[in-house]
C-alpha cells in the first residue's frame, strides 16, 4: 500500500481571500472573482477538492491564455415567464451559472417552477453549489451541464461518445441536513481520477481504458472514462446533455471536442406543489429513516447522498481544510506567477500560521 502523504490544514477564510485576489491579478471583477472565491472553497469545505480550489491553477491559465473572458458581458438570448436562455459571453462557467439560478429561483416563485440555461461558458465546478442556492430559499434545486470534450465510453465501446456530464438534485429539510445528490454520469469526476494519482491510489480496473482500449488501474494511463453503472450512467449522460445541449442551442456530448460549456438549471418551489413544512417534515422522516436501517456485516452504517460532505463542512470550517501539498503547490506557482504571496510554507511545513 503507498503511504499517503499527510495533508496541510488551510483556514478557509485566508483561502478565501487568497483565490479572490489571484482572480482578480488576471482582471476578472472583484465581485467575480469573490463568487468564484466563495463557491470553490465552499467546495473544498465538502471534500470536493477536484472541483474546488484546485481547479484555480487551470483557470488562471485559460484566462492569461485568452481562452476565458475575464470581463463577460452576459445576454438574455431568450426569455419567457417561467424560462430563459443566457449567454455567457465566454465567462467562467461559475459566475453566469450563479446568476442562471438566481434568475430560475425568481422565476420560481411566481410560476412554480424556473428553469434556465447557459450557453458560452466555462467549467462550473460542482453542481452542488447551484442546488444548495435553490434549498436556502426553500426550493429544490436542479443543476446539469455539458462538458467541452467527449471522455465517457458507451457500455462495450472504446471511443469516447458522451462527456463526463455532472448533475445535482438538492433538496430542503428542517432538522437534518439537505440531501444533496451530487454526480458524474462517468463512473468517477476526472478530476477525482487526479486526486488519486496525486495519492499514488490504484484505481479499480473496472474504470478506465487505456489508449488502446484496455482496462487500466493506473490513473497516469487512463485516457476513457467508463459510464457510471453502465448503459445506465451513459443513459444518463445522453439525457442531460440534451437538456444542457441542443434544448438551449448548443450540440450533444458525440459532437464536441472542445470548445466552451453549456449548463442547465431548474428551480423547484416547493410551496407551489403541496405545504412545505408537510415537505420538509417528511424529507426529516426519510432522513432519519435511511439512518437507522439495517446494514451487512461489516459495514456500520449507510449514508444519505451529500451527507458525507456535510460531515466535512462544519469541522473544516472550524479546524481547517486538509490539503494535499501538490494542491498548495500548484496554487503557490500560480500566485508567483501573477505576484502574489502565498500565506503558508511553499515546503509544506507551515500552514495558516501552524506548525
Amino acid at each position: 500500500m503507498p503511504e499517503i502523504p499527510k495533508p496541510i490544514l488551510i483556514q478557509k477564510d485566508e483561502l478565501r481571500e487568497f483565490v479572490g485576489t489571484l482572480y482578480q491579478k488576471t482582471g476578472v471583477p472583484q465581485d467575480h472573482a469573490n463568487l468564484m472565491a466563495d463557491l470553490q472553497v465552499e467546495t473544498d469545505l465538502r471534500g470536493v477538492f477536484s472541483h474546488g480550489t484546485r481547479a484555480v491553477p487551470g483557470y488562471i491559465e485559460k484566462l492569461l491564455d485568452g481562452k476565458i473572458n475575464p470581463t463577460p458581458r452576459f445576454e438574455i438570448v431568450k426569455e419567457a415567464p417561467s424560462t430563459a436562455v443566457i449567454d455567457g459571453d465566454n465567462a467562467l462557467g461559475h459566475v453566469p451559472s450563479a446568476k442562471a439560478m438566481e434568475m430560475a429561483i425568481e422565476k420560481a416563485k411566481s410560476m412554480g417552477i424556473g428553469a434556465v440555461g447557459v450557453c458560452n461558458a466555462g467549467h462550473f465546478g460542482a453542481a452542488a453549489c447551484y442546488g444548495m442556492m435553490a434549498v436556502r430559499e426553500k426550493m429544490i434545486g436542479f443543476a446539469t451541464t455539458s462538458t467541452a470534450m467527449r471522455s465517457v465510453v458507451a457500455p462495450g465501446g472504446a471511443t469516447p461518445v458522451v462527456g463526463n456530464v455532472a448533475l445535482c438534485y438538492a433538496y430542503p429539510s428542517r432538522t437534518e441536513q439537505p440531501v444533496v445528490l451530487d454526480m458524474a454520469c462517468g463512473i468517477s469526476a476526472w478530476n477525482r481520477i487526479e486526486t488519486m494519482r496525486m495519492y499514488n491510489i490504484h484505481i479499480p480496473m473496472d474504470w478506465m481504458l487505456d489508449i488502446n482500449g484496455k482496462p487500466t488501474n493506473d490513473p497516469s494511463k487512463g485516457e476513457m472514462l467508463k459510464p457510471a453503472a453502465g448503459p445506465k450512467g451513459y443513459g444518463l449522460a445522453m439525457a442531460m446533455t440534451a437538456l444542457a445541449g441542443p434544448l438551449i442551442g448548443g450540440m450533444m456530448g458525440c459532437h464536441k471536442d472542445a470548445g466552451p460549456s453549456e449548463h442547465f438549471f431548474i428551480a423547484f418551489n416547493v410551496s407551489s406543489f403541496t405545504d412545505y413544512d408537510d415537505f420538509i417534515r417528511e424529507m426529516d422522516r426519510s432522513v432519519r429513516t435511511v439512518k437507522t436501517s439495517k446494514t451487512v456485516d461489516g459495514v456500520d452504517r449507510v449514508y444519505l447522498p451529500g451527507e458525507i460532505e456535510w460531515e466535512n463542512y462544519e469541522p473544516w470550517s472550524d479546524y481547517g481544510i486538509p490539503l494535499h501539498k501538490d494542491h498548495l503547490s500548484a496554487l503557490a506557482e500560480t500566485a508567483e506567477k501573477l505576484g502574489v504571496d502565498v500565506f503558508w510554507d511553499v515546503g509544506g511545513i507551515t500552514a495558516a500560521g501552524t506548525r
